[in-house]
Order: C-alpha cells, then structure tokens, then sequence
C-alpha cells in the first residue's frame, strides 16, 4: 500500500462509530426504560396518587414492539437501518419530553406506548443489519459486544437517575431523557450508513475500496418455507421467556430466600456483569463453532442455573447461580439474532427478524402470569423457574431441527 494511503488510512475502523449507535441506543432505552423504571414509581405515586400496579402496567405495551417488528423489517429491508432508528430514538424522545405535562393516568400509558413503539426499531432491528454488513468475519463476537450496551445501560442509568432524581426531581430527569434521546437521534443521523468500501473481510482495504458489499440471502417467503425458519422461531420464543418471567422476579426471589435486599442488588449487579462477559465470550465461541450450537449450549446452561437459583437460600449456591445464570441469560440477545443471520442472510434480515420477534408476544404476554400464579399460589418462584427451565431446554431441542439451510440466490440481488 503506497505510503500516502497509510497515511490517510483511519484509525479505527468505521464501522466501530456505526455500530456503537445501537450500542449506545440500548444502553439509553434500557437502561432509563427497564433498569431504571422503578425509581419513578414512588414519585409517580406521590405526585398523582396511582398506585404501583397501575403504574407498572404500563410495561405491558413493550410487546408492541414485537406487534410492528415485521413492518419495521420490512421497511429497514428497503430503506435501510439509519432512518428507522432515528426515528424510534425521536419517538422515546417524544415520550419522555411530553410526560411533566401529565395530568391524567391515561396520559401515562399513552406516553408509554409511544416510548414502547420506539424500542425493537432503535436497537434489535438495526443492531443485527449493521453487525451483518459491516463485520462480516467479526461478526459473532461483535454482535456480543452491540448486544451488550442493554447491559451497559443497567449498569450506568439507574444510578445517574438517582443522582439527579432528588435534584430536578422526576418532572426535570425525564426531560434530561428526553435530551439524551434527541442526542442520541441525531447521533445515529451522523454515523451510521451501510455503505462500507471496506467491510471487514479479513482483507487489505486498497484491495476492496471500488468494490461494494453485496447482500445476500433469502426472502421472508423463502424462509418460511424451510423447517429452520420454524425451528428458530420456537427456539426464540422459549427464550425471551427468561425476560418476561425470570428477570423482574430475581432481586424478589432471593429475598424470599432469606437473602437482604442489598447483597440481592449487589447480585444483581453482578448478574449484569457476566451478562455482558456472557455476550462477548459466546459471541467468540460462535465464531469457532457456529452460532447454532453455542445457542443450544447456552439453552443448557440457562435452564441448569435457572434450576441451581430455586436453592438460592444457600449463600455458594446464589454466588454460583446468579452470576452463572447471567452469563447465559446475557448471551441469548446475541446469539438469537447471529443464528437468523447464518441461517437467511441479510438482505432481508428486517423481514425475517421482525416476523420471528412477532412471536415474543406469547412469552412477554404469558411470562409474568406465570410468576405471579407461581407466587400467589406456592408462595414462591420455583414453579416458574422449573417451567421456564424445561422451556429452555425445548428451545435447545429445537435448534437440533434448525441446520443452516442451503443457499439459494434471491433474483434480484443488489449492492449495498
């Protein structure tokens, strides 16, 4: 390569600017969303007089992001992922910016439905496209590392909300949201394109600078006409169950088991930790040994700790379970998404990802009654966690019928 090239050769690699887009909108719509939901409640309920049920009630609208995946799909099929994130990042902006004028509890889930319109398109969706185009022989642990900016974002929003929460109290911390949101808008305006003259093919970039990507793979219609299609789909659908069920109820299962409510979030914290480890290192594994069998190793190992954290009274045991359980429970947002791009391509990723997400709809919808019947009639989690154990374990069963179908050419492929 002549010495002038060098010279202007970045630095870093583009594609790093346009995948923490995804990275960073997680973190944001997560970490505010989820993680840190809870720290608005008891001001919710002293300046309104709702009461908790009402106001957690609202998180029942995330399963409309899962409603209107497919057309997100589609349209990011066509017109790419930039402007469909920026959007969904301008709707939870929205959301946030107009909640200090709330008078009433409708306002509350209406707002809330907007901010839950934004999610699947401002970081499932686009985050699996983006990874796809720009690392093509990277792709596994890359994936690991976009997928753990949800993780990024349970570490850092809650407690930046609760430095700011007795400051500007919760009227002033949701229009800081609402600011970090438009940022983060404009921040994907700026980086993210899907036009690299040099993907990460393990090639010297002067070889393909005058060569654009290629995007291969297969139609929805094709996909849903092969076995793998629907091996994929139950397998995804057995393990959000571990969001909808699982997740909100850990902190409450190991202080029924007797264990204080500070070591339970120490715990916590700890869960999201390996979560992220879990990501990146099985996103490597996914390289070596196809993201279809670390997805069937990760199944295992979900439902055996899932198993292990019933005993969670014993203090070795939570140690060994919560954290164990978190590598698994973490890796799964990575992998799922690595498994449709190896087995359909991503061409039409959109379409394809979005018509399976659809399907979560079932697990974020039965997920909580299933734990809270578990609760209400056992008093206590075990139930569900053994029910969700042998769901994961159906998952991985599953994913035996899901061998890579073989390739056929989509007529019509253009380039990116």
């Amino acid at each position: 390569m002549p010495i002038k090239e060098r010279i202007r050769r970045p630095k870093i690699y583009r594609g790093w600017w346009v995948i923490s887009a995804p990275f960073l909108a997680s973190a944001l719509s997560v970490g505010a969303g989820q993680y840190g939901f809870g720290l608005f409640i008891e001001p919710l309920e002293d300046a309104f007089g709702w009461n908790r049920s009402q106001i957690s009630a609202s998180l029942s609208f995330t399963a409309v992001g899962s409603l209107i995946a497919p057309f997100l799909g589609r349209v990011m099929d066509r017109h790419g992922a930039k402007y469909i994130m920026a959007g969904s990042m301008g709707l939870i902006a929205i959301s946030y910016l107009l909640r200090p004028l709330m008078t009433e509890l409708w306002h509350w889930y209406a707002l809330s439905l907007i901010q839950y319109l934004g999610y699947t398109g401002g970081t499932i969706l686009p985050a699996g496209r983006l990874v796809g185009i720009w690392f093509q022989r990277t792709r596994g642990r890359v994936m690991g590392f976009t997928a753990m900016g949800a993780n990024f974002g349970g570490l850092v929003m809650p407690p930046l909300l609760g430095l700011i929460l007795p400051i500007l109290m919760w009227e002033g911390s949701y229009l800081v949201l609402a600011v970090l949101s438009g940022a983060m808008m404009l921040y994907t305006l700026a980086f993210v394109n899907e036009h690299p003259n040099s993907p990460d093919t393990g090639e010297d970039e002067s070889m393909t600078r005058n060569s654009p990507v290629v995007l291969t793979g297969w139609t929805l219609q094709e996909a849903m006409r092969s076995k793998a299609f629907y091996a994929i789909t139950l397998a995804v659908m057995m393990g959000t169950f571990t969001y909808a069920a699982i997740l909100p109820q850990i902190i409450t299962h190991l202080t029924d088991q007797g264990v204080s409510v500070r070591t339970a979030s120490v715990a916590l914290s700890v869960f999201a930790i390996c979560g992220m480890t879990g990501k990146l290192l099985m996103g490597f594994l996914s390289e070596r040994i196809t993201a279809r069998y670390a997805l069937m190793i990760n199944f295992t190992g979900q439902a055996v700790f899932l198993i292990l954290m019933t005993w969670a009274a014993s203090p070795v045991v939570m140690w060994i379970s919560v954290p164990l359980y978190g590598y698994f429970n973490g890796a799964f947002g990575a992998l799922f998404q690595l498994v449709v791009q190896n087995a359909f391509g991503i061409r039409h990723y959109g379409s394809i990802m979005g018509s399976i997400n659809l399907t979560t709809m079932v697990s974020f919808g039965i997920g909580p009654i299933l734990a809270g019947a578990s609760f209400d009639l056992t008093g206590s989690y075990t139930v569900v966690f053994v029910i969700v154990a042998v769901l994961f374990l159906i998952g991985a069963l599953s994913m035996t019928q899901a061998g890579v179908p073989e390739h056929r050419p989509v007529k019509g492929e253009v380039s990116a």
